[in-house]
């Protein structure tokens, strides 16, 4: 079974009621003032819609996701009638940028109310725009027209892109058989290849931006840094390490099909993996080690287990390459241009590719467990924990491509420094 037969077979499980909740809510989540700044919204509600199989539950959602869009709306503008014009200097608009917000009033003093809806497919600009129509106290009515007339609009583009999606997907794998896979895969390899040019460029046009002295100053050799500078031999580490030992076990118990005992592995494996980090703030065992070991070791973690998965046929092989596409990228980067040890910080959107692929994978282990044991009718939680993988690795992308901004802006700033 290939890719898009696996993404097919295990969308059409998924309660219909619970991709309409789930559309309602990352709608809102998208469109809410500061929420769809950290949501990827739009994905989500594409990867949602191309799960339905019939066009009565896609009117539906449509309909579920121009409601839950203008309920967003609606948190924005009533945030900026009171608030007023010091909603701009408050830490969210100085998160999400004040560049962002000056545009956004902008575009209402020149449109008015209707600029609501003019911004709607403008990322971020859209999300402040209905908070700019409360500060500038715009009519209700007026609001709630140019609202629900985007949110219209928002709707129609990302549930006919993904019912549309899954309505190809048949037709595309007939046709193409199983090359479709692997044109999939190159699909998103040249993708990120592209993104990856663009971060370049704009970076290369931004030579001027400020940069941290920390930045910009020399690197000591990262094995001095690792083990000389401060006490590696701390209990943290040690977690770590085991959490290490125990992959190898997990990845046989996968392949011989003990799924129970899997279950317990990889859940002693994601505790550990919360559990070094806390032991370390706790006691203050902070080490350069730690901080360089702990990312690397999630990486290897979530390859091992995405791999293991592939080989025990719990998901469709090609999830694993695509896992390992930007990865592959951004680890030879670090070790051609910064000696291994790139020291770029974690990003949110990091954080949740990471949860989305761990409790994506655990869903589909325990679905597969509970299905062998005690009922076939469990077959649903297969499906939306795939789901949950699939939107993994849509933020594995998006994080990857955040990484390297992050690289190339260190990589400019070491030229600039080198040049003066």
């Amino acid at each position: 079974m290939d890719l898009l037969e696996w993404v097919t077979s295990t969308a059409s499980t998924l309660p219909v009621p619970l991709l309409w909740a789930l559309g309602a809510l990352f709608a809102f989540l998208e469109n809410g003032l500061g929420l769809g700044f950290f949501v990827p919204g739009e994905t989500i509600v594409v990867v949602l819609a191309a799960a339905l199989s019939d066009p009565l539950s896609a009117v539906v959602m449509f309909a579920v996701v121009v409601v839950a869009g203008t309920a967003g709306d609606h948190v924005g503008y009533l945030l900026g009638r009171h608030f007023g014009t010091g909603l701009r200097d408050t830490k969210l608009i100085q998160r999400m940028g004040v560049d962002n917000w000056d545009r956004a009033v902008d575009v209402l003093r020149r449109r008015g109310a209707i600029a609501v809806f003019l911004t709607r497919l403008v990322p971020v600009i859209r999300t402040l725009t209905p908070a700019t129509a409360g500060v500038a106290r715009v009519r209700y009515p007026a609001f709630l027209f140019a609202s629900l007339a985007g949110a219209a609009t928002w709707a129609a583009v990302y549930v006919g892109a993904g019912y549309l999606l899954r309505s190809s997907l048949d037709a595309v794998r007939q046709s193409l058989g199983p090359v479709s896979s692997v044109l999939l895969i190159v699909a998103l390899a040249a993708a990120v290849v592209f993104v990856v040019h663009r971060l370049v460029r704009k970076r290369v046009l931004a030579r001027g931006a400020d940069l941290s002295a920390e930045s910009r100053a020399p690197r000591t050799p990262l094995s001095h840094r690792l083990f000389s500078e401060d006490e590696w031999r701390t209990w943290p580490n040690l977690i770590t390490g085991i959490r290490m030992l125990l992959l190898p076990i997990f990845v046989w118990m996968i392949t011989t099909r003990m799924l129970w005992g899997a279950i317990i592995v990889i859940g002693v494996v994601f505790l550990t993996d919360w559990l070094d980090g806390w032991l370390a703030r706790k006691t203050k065992k902070v080490s350069a080690l730690g901080t360089w070991l702990d990312p690397v070791a999630d990486r290897i973690t979530v390859f091992v287990t995405a791999g293991a998965f592939a080989l025990g046929h719990l998901v469709p092989w090609e999830t694993f390459v695509l896992l390992l596409i930007p990865d592959v990228l951004l680890g030879l980067a670090a070790l051609l241009v910064f000696k291994g040890d790139p020291n770029v910080p974690v990003t949110i959107m990091g954080k949740i590719r990471t949860a989305l692929i761990f409790v994506g994978l655990l869903g589909v282990l325990l679905g597969e467990a509970l299905r062998g044991s005690v009922s076939d009718d469990l077959r649903w939680i297969v499906g939306l924990s795939f789901v949950l993988y699939l939107l993994g690795i849509i933020g594995h992308y998006i994080a990857a491509s955040q990484y390297a901004k992050a690289m190339i802006a260190q990589t400019l700033a070491a030229r600039d420094v080198t040049s003066t």
